[in-house]
């Protein structure tokens, strides 16, 4: 949100990307891994609209508003599973996402009513659905790793957004490409924390979370997401919720960490299943006794 003031979405987001990718750069699968190549294109393609979408909806409306639309994806998540994979989520996640949604719309109507920006932030909440969704599906495939699964995601999103921004620059008639240019290079600081710190080092660690969870539970989970996004907005941009918009902050928490707890009770539950079953038979013989 503050880099927009100074560069356009499409420049700030190539740039995001080029640094991601090149401090992934020694995870690139060059000469194995095809199937990691072919989702991280798919993986690449989702993101790209993801991350534009978000950063156009920026220039219209406030961070955190934006930052909780965004996450309107715990909704929007199991609906997508269910008509994609047929995945009937448990009434637990229905709940949540319920009580997480509840909360957004709190706080997408805190402090005024809804705009362009708030428009282009739930088209960027359902392509990170879909994002989610495919990711799941793909650090859980038969041989997947999880750096070079975020790699080439960096990279596939990289060189979408790099395009995106040479069109917008062909495009533009105020020639403001070099203008972009010299902004990024005097807040490289601001755009390599963005590149490597919430874009690589972060994308790896969600590649790495959803090989052991299910993209539902992902979801309700980033939920949380926001929150933080509010109190950084507060902090180093005087952004500030009302009580309508702190409440839709709780809701969103509740919901998380109800899901967590699920989560938790699930996890548990299986490891015991899978340690009852690797006992012998006269040691569950003497467990049932």
């Amino acid at each position: 949100k503050h880099m927009l003031v100074f560069t356009s979405p499409s420049a700030l987001t190539a740039a995001r990307f080029v640094l991601a990718a090149t401090a992934v750069l020694p995870w690139l699968p060059l000469s194995r891994a095809r199937n990691s190549w072919l989702d991280g294109v798919k993986l690449g393609l989702w993101s790209t609209l993801g991350f534009a979408f978000q950063m156009v909806g920026l220039q219209y409306t406030s961070a955190s508003r934006s930052s909780f639309l965004l996450y309107l994806n715990v909704k929007l998540v199991p609906l997508l599973e269910l008509m994609v994979h047929g995945h009937m989520p448990s009434l637990q996640t229905w709940a949540a996402a319920a009580v997480a949604l509840l909360g957004a719309l709190l706080l997408a109507f805190d402090g005024g009513a809804p705009n362009l920006g708030d428009l282009w932030s739930l088209v960027a909440a359902t392509t990170s659905a879909c994002f989610i969704i495919t990711l799941g599906s793909a650090s859980r495939s038969e041989g997947a790793v999880a750096a070079e699964l975020n790699a080439t995601t960096a990279a596939c999103t990289a060189a979408l957004c790099s395009v995106w921004a040479v069109a917008d620059a062909m495009t533009s008639t105020t020639g403001s490409a070099l203008h972009d240019l010299l902004q990024l290079q005097a807040h490289i600081a601001e755009v390599a924390f963005l590149g490597v710190v919430t874009t690589a080092f972060a994308q790896w660690l969600q590649a790495l979370g959803q090989a052991r969870i299910d993209a539902t539970d992902a979801a309700v989970i980033f939920a949380l997401d926001p929150v933080y996004g509010a109190c950084f907005a507060s902090l180093w941009l005087g952004e500030h919720l009302g009580p309508q918009g702190l409440l839709g902050a709780g809701c969103i928490l509740l919901a998380n960490l109800s899901q967590s707890a699920c989560f938790a009770r699930s996890t548990a539950a299986s490891a015991q299943a899978e340690s009852d079953a690797e006992l012998p038979l006269s040691q569950k013989l003497l467990v049932d006794e």
